[in-house]
């Protein structure tokens, strides 16, 4: 699988959970509530934020130019900070912004040879597999990615009568054309049923020639031989866009297909002894298009994916499906707040926080292996540290990506013991716990770490910070 652009945690995470209906986390005797968010806090951020986004929507504008899978994304961020930004604000300056990237967008649609509307661009699927990154064509991922906060502001504005009068007609359009994108996606078979039950979104081996025909004739676009399911991270992009379209349109078809892919997400999980999740592959044959013409080998590796982020997204939408009331349980939910607090993944060294705790394996006075935890995340010692290792609270981080050099200050655990100065180089590896935080209005020690580390000014906070507030600080005037 060719990695897509991974943006920053924060952009992804939770995004799929925060908010997804307008409705509060799903309350359970079994979770705290979230802790209040400071009014200093919430009114820094939010004013911070706003200069970020209010920016961008002016100098980024890829609205005007995103095709294809770069839909997904390099359009959506935005378009999820206008959905979540009037959700933690009631200020309709979001609506304006998110009325002027939509029509910018669909403005843009051209007509496929099926009569659908669609964004075609290179390499559709972000995928090598089987070379289907050397077409040009539609992608149902970026379709689905960016119309669900799309659809989903579309409904705040059908509740809302205040609303309606201004941006009411917009609304109904975006939402008709939502469906018809589903529509799309339906007839060209965008997803099929997976062995064992459920179902699970696919990419076709077809794309659009220079003259805007198919690639391939109709018998070749339906061969049930020839398609390539999601990894779970797209797959749960796109069970989104299908609870977006249940929540605004209350139709059971679009809340049917989301929970059938939930069940497949689910029988991917494993109970581990200890009540955690067994950490997930990030990709699993389907059904019999997913591998090799011999019938055995699957056509992409199977395994865990070292980019921590693929996970944060997969998080979100079990926290997404367990608010919906579909599949996942308060158990799940348990069983992964647990496996975020005692597991770890590759990060890099931008984690690094100071006020955070870690544990440093070191070669000659350079950090080989940090175990870290964000400020307020108390880590335990990991298992397989060696001797030589460093324990203690991270005072001070130096780091320059350009480079790959830097420096940390760790202040040991031992009383009296003197803070020790460890280089940092492109060898050092950073071990990070998961913390996923999508899970932080169930957990407060998951809360505490997203305030600790939230940067309103980032392209990740540009989802990520209002996303967060909505979920756990909504305005007095939220419904």
């Amino acid at each position: 699988m060719k990695f897509p652009v991974l943006l920053p945690c924060a952009v992804l995470v939770g995004l799929l959970a925060f908010g997804a209906a307008s409705t509060p986390a799903q309350t359970n005797p079994a979770f705290p509530p979230p802790a209040p968010v400071a009014p200093s806090l919430r009114q820094s951020w939010l004013a911070r934020w706003d200069a970020q986004i209010s920016g961008e929507v002016r100098g980024y504008r890829m609205c005007d130019r995103a095709v294809g899978e770069d839909i997904a994304w390099k359009v959506t961020p935005m378009m999820d900070g206008f959905y979540y930004g009037y959700l933690a604000t009631r200020d309709p300056k979001y609506l304006d912004f998110w009325v002027d990237w939509s029509d910018s967008l669909i403005k843009r649609a051209v007509t496929e040879p099926d009569g659908f509307p669609g964004w075609p661009g290179p390499d559709p699927f972000g995928t090598q597999v089987d070379h289907l990154d050397a077409l040009f064509g539609d992608s149902l991922l970026g379709d689905a990615m960016v119309f669900r906060p799309i659809v989903l502001l579309a409904g705040e504005v059908r509740r809302e009568s205040g609303l309606r009068a201004k941006y009411g007609a917009k609304a109904e359009s975006y939402v008709q054309l939502a469906e018809r994108l589903y529509a799309k996606w339906e007839q060209r078979g965008g997803w099929r049923p997976t062995e064992g039950g459920g179902m699970i979104s696919v990419v076709g081996y077809y794309g659009l020639d220079p003259q805007g025909h198919w690639t391939e004739p109709e018998a070749v676009r339906r061969d049930p031989r020839r398609a390539f399911s999601h990894p779970n991270n797209k797959a749960n992009e796109v069970a989104g866009f299908w609870l977006a379209l249940a929540d605004v349109t209350g139709k059971a078809e679009y809340r049917r297909h989301a929970e059938q892919w939930f069940q497949v997400l689910h029988r991917r999980l494993h109970a581990a002894p200890d009540g955690t999740f067994a950490i997930w592959n990030y990709w699993e044959p389907a059904g019999p298009w997913d591998y090799r013409a011999d019938g055995r080998n699957p056509k992409h590796w199977v395994g865990v994916h070292p980019r921590p982020g693929y996970y944060e997204i997969d998080v979100a939408a079990i926290v997404a499906a367990y608010q919906h009331g579909l599949v996942f349980t308060a158990e799940d939910l348990a069983r992964l707040i647990r496996t975020a607090k005692t597991t770890w993944a590759d990060a890099s060294s931008a984690f690094l926080k100071p006020g955070g705790s870690v544990v440093v394996e070191t070669r000659g006075g350079v950090a080989d292996t940090i175990y870290a935890s964000l400020p307020n995340s108390p880590a335990p010692k990991p298992v397989g540290a060696t001797p030589a290792s460093v324990g203690g609270k991270l005072l001070k981080v130096q780091w320059q990506a350009a480079t790959s050099v830097g420096e940390i200050v760790v202040q040991p655990h031992e009383p009296g013991a003197a803070p020790v100065t460890l280089a940092l180089d492109g060898k050092t590896k950073v071990q990070a716990l998961r913390m996923w935080t999508a899970l932080a209005p169930y957990d407060r020690e998951i809360q505490a770490r997203v305030e600790a580390t939230m940067d309103p000014e980032s392209w990740g906070g540009l989802a990520g910070v209002p996303a967060y507030l909505s979920a756990v600080s909504p305005p007095a005037s939220a419904h």
